[in-house]
């Protein structure tokens, strides 16, 4: 109970951080300042599920390990039991963040957006948390899994479609942008806003006239999403999602506790017996 609690108040106590610290509006201003939290939304989940759920999967791990060498069970039941308990709870808290952020700062007051943003956001910190179970089942420590921590949030921040153009990209690196969890989280949930907004330009100074409103199209269109759409988005997010639960299940079985085998003890051999009290007379 106690660490569902803190978990609960992290999403609450983030969403209103986010709450009071951004408000939107219709002005061309507000464009960066939903980009802005757009790309923290998407950075945080991340942070939050992946270090949550390596911290705590390899204390579970040294338990079920220890458990396996009895046969108390398999890795299969075990892994489907585990994600079946758990994901009604982490439904609730990404729904939860959702619920409070979304009024807070005032994204567009429609139910098909919100219903997107919930939807991509919890599938997000299902992949997240799936990312996590992958790291902490391949680790052989918890000090190598919290190692490479950093640079994989690094790199998924980085390459989240936005920082850098793809064709900027290093060739050997391209790839990277194909699978960040933050890239697509950021995507999906940027058309969802985006799309279907106008923003009126801001009078400065040297200006008659304000100029034609600014789509929210021309908006995605800067930052180079072109063709993206929210159903993409969310297809890659649960793909990621299915492709690391194979991959901690796949790390769980080749993983199991191996011990050396007992040989039977071969007598002795008549002649080596006599030799041995020959010579010790």
């Amino acid at each position: 109970k106690a660490v569902i609690a803190i978990k609960a108040a992290q999403q609450i106590t983030t969403a209103l951080v986010y709450g009071g610290i951004f408000s939107f509006s219709n002005s061309s201003s507000s464009i960066q300042d939903r980009f802005g939290l757009i790309s923290l939304v998407a950075i945080g989940a991340l942070n939050l599920n992946l270090a949550g759920t390596v911290r705590a999967f390899l204390k579970e791990k040294e338990v079920v390990d220890a458990e396996r060498t009895k046969n108390t069970y398999s890795v299969l039941p075990y892994f489907l039991s585990k994600l079946a308990a758990e994901a009604p709870l982490n439904a609730v808290l990404s729904a939860l963040f959702g619920v409070l952020i979304y009024p807070l700062v005032g994204f567009q007051s429609s139910w098909g957006k919100f219903s997107n943003f919930v939807a991509i956001t919890t599938a997000h910190s299902f992949a997240s948390s799936a990312l996590g179970l992958y790291l902490g089942a391949v680790a052989k420590s918890t000090d190598t899994a919290l190692a490479l921590m950093p640079p994989l949030i690094i790199l998924q921040a980085v390459f989240n479609g936005v920082n850098i153009a793809e064709e900027n990209t290093p060739r050997v690196l391209r790839w990277i942008p194909k699978v960040s969890l933050v890239r697509w989280c950021f995507e999906g949930l940027a058309v969802n806003e985006f799309q279907g907004l106008e923003f009126e330009q801001q009078m400065r100074p040297g200006m008659r006239r304000r100029g034609r409103p600014i789509t929210g199209e021309e908006a995605l269109e800067r930052v180079s999403i072109v063709n993206g759409s929210v159903k993409r988005a969310l297809l890659v997010e649960l793909g990621l999602l299915g492709f690391f639960y194979v991959q901690t299940l796949g790390a769980l079985l080749r993983g199991a506790p191996k011990f050396a085998k007992m040989k039977n003890i071969v007598e002795a051999d008549s002649s080596e017996v006599e030799g041995v009290k020959m010579a010790v007379a």
